[in-house]
């Protein structure tokens, strides 16, 4: 199956930032979620909470991609 990609250098102001919070809200979660894992002393439930923060930070690293690519790396650092 062929995926085809977005030229996301056309997107408007409201998507962007739309993105942009999006990026950050994944990225808190990450973060968030990190420190939880590494407070809990059950393994499954650590081993749950890391993958889920795992999943938040995979997303953040996607969106954050498609920011550079609008033009916003100046937003990411």
């Amino acid at each position: 199956m062929q995926t085809t990609r977005t030229n996301i250098k056309n997107i408007g102001k409201a998507e962007f930032m739309s993105l942009f919070h999006q990026y950050q809200g994944e990225s808190l979660c990450s973060k968030k979620l990190s420190a939880y894992a590494n407070q809990i002393q059950n393994p499954e439930m650590k081993n749950v909470i890391s993958q889920m923060s795992t999943q938040c930070q995979e997303r953040a690293t996607r969106l954050s991609s498609f920011l550079q690519e609008a033009g916003g790396s100046q937003l990411l650092s």
